[in-house]
């Protein structure tokens, strides 16, 4: 696969793009068209209505895949000059019709551009194909696709996928998103994808295996591995947080594992798992990743606050694949005393986790963050709270990814499910002020033995709580 290491890099350092403040203007209406049969050649017609401004804008990287673009003005269409990714077109400023036509091939590499699968498959954020007006405005993308269709119950052939917004969960050709999601409007696929459409905790899920490149995994061993993956993140709702998604397998020749994911869903619930030609039906219940990107399906997209939402999903990851019985609790909990310690900042070194932005901090140091919470809950409620029931609230009330809340939010979300302030607290003390923490006093409290091996204690003070969070007290 062409580019993978940049690829990876790209993909890990971006996050949500904030939702920009909207102009003082009405609602935009932009309908886009796209033949999306061609992989080489996209053609796209777009219709902007009251987009309140003069230019027309593609990504920098989808520049370079622009083979043409043509604006209709007095009954002809006239070529534009794509010297910069910002073509002045003053016609925008109300009513305006433009055609064009990509090779996303030729697109450069990047979050902003596309996943290259050999030379006739291809993965892209919306960004990637869809022009914009710029600035953006307040309204609604409409946008029909020629080439899609709905799949069956059997992998089939279809030349496009995509998990933006359905206007109806019948018709696979028309879509619709709001203006200010179009940064992170879903995946969508193009050229040589194999689509199936499967039912598991409740969901609808479409995976669309990116290219004709052969796994190690048959047709009906991906099925199951996305079907039980999602059974594993629906223990926390009783379903699966979102009602339909796209599982975009893209196959990484050689690699024997999931060598990397990511979600975008603001316009739209999508995952992308770059997974190995050599992964085995084996270690598909040991494979982390997947069940991780699901895992942020269940909780709203938040601006700026990466460590509660990536911390999130890194505490709850091994702890939910551990309830499925797919890992011991002793394997759990020697592994999150081990990997926590790299969100603990060493001696002189900030605190607050909104001034840290290193990846362990995000990843692990929210994970430490969403341990003491959990601890913190079920101590305040005697074991009969925890941070699943913040979880169930938040979803029960429509905050999974595909809307933006603020963090204000889900703390008040936090104190009703469980009566305590116990995350407001915590954000205070942890996240705006900065505080050390004692680690080994907490392992101390749960039970967790790590040294001369690995062992959990049962007359510890909180083995009550340690076995509620692996799951393991249901089993007894």
């Amino acid at each position: 696969m062409k580019r993978f290491a940049f690829l990876a890099l790209a993909l890990a350092c971006s996050g949500p793009h904030a939702k920009t403040p909207p102009p003082s203007q009405g609602p935009a209406t932009l309908e886009i068209e796209v033949d999306a049969r061609d992989a080489h050649a996209v053609k796209a017609t777009a219709h902007f209505l009251h987009a309140a401004t003069s230019k027309i804008a593609f990504s920098d990287e989808t520049l370079h895949g622009l083979k043409s673009i043509e604006l209709h003005r007095d009954g002809k269409w006239l070529p534009l000059e794509a010297r910069s990714s910002k073509l002045e077109a003053p016609e925008c400023l109300t009513d305006c019709t433009f055609r064009y036509v990509l090779d996303l091939e030729r697109v450069e590499r990047s979050f902003e551009g596309v996943v290259a699968v050999g030379e006739h498959a291809f993965v892209a954020p919306s960004p990637s194909w869809m022009a914009h007006p710029d600035p953006i405005p307040k309204g609604r993308y409409d946008v029909t696709v020629l080439g899609a269709s709905e799949p069956g119950a059997k992998f089939e052939d279809i030349p496009f996928a995509t998990g933006l917004h359905r206007k109806s969960d019948k018709d696979a050709t028309r879509y619709s998103i709001d203006t200010y999601d179009y940064w992170e409007g879903s995946f969508a696929a193009f050229g040589k994808l194999r689509h199936r459409l499967i039912e598991a905790a409740g969901a609808k899920i479409e995976i669309v295996i990116v290219s004709d490149t052969k796994l190690a995994l048959t047709d009906d061993e991906v099925a199951t591995w996305v079907k039980e993956d999602a059974e594993c993140v629906a223990q926390i709702f009783g379903h699966f947080p979102v009602e339909r998604a796209s599982i975009f397998i893209v196959p990484i020749d050689g690699a024997g594992e999931v060598v990397f994911g990511k979600v975008l869903s603001l316009g739209g619930s999508s995952v992308i798992a770059l997974t190995g030609t050599r992964f085995p039906k084996e270690d598909t219940h040991t494979d982390w990743v997947l069940v991780h990107e699901m895992t942020h399906l269940g909780f709203p997209t938040i601006g700026n606050v990466r460590w509660l939402t990536e911390g999130l999903a890194t505490y709850y990851e091994p702890i939910l694949r551990t309830r499925m019985g797919w890992r011991t609790p002793v394997s759990l909990w020697d592994a999150l005393a081990h990997s926590m310690r790299r969100g603990i900042p060493r001696e002189g070194a900030e605190l607050a986790l909104d001034k840290r932005d290193g990846i362990d901090d995000v990843y692990w140091g929210g994970a430490v963050f969403m341990l003491q919470a959990d601890v913190g809950i079920r101590r305040a409620t005697a074991n009969k709270k925890s941070f699943d029931d913040v979880l169930r609230l938040i979803v029960s009330k429509g905050g999974d990814a595909t809307v933006v809340w603020t963090l204000p939010e889900v703390i008040a979300a936090a104190k009703e499910a469980t009566g305590t302030d116990v995350l407001g607290d915590l954000v205070r003390r942890l996240a705006v002020k900065g505080e050390r923490l004692d680690m080994d006093a907490l392992w101390r409290d749960l039970g967790v033995v790590r040294s001369p091996r690995p062992t959990l204690d049962d007359t510890a003070k909180d083995a009550a709580i340690r076995r509620a969070i692996d799951g393991s007290s249901a089993k007894h």
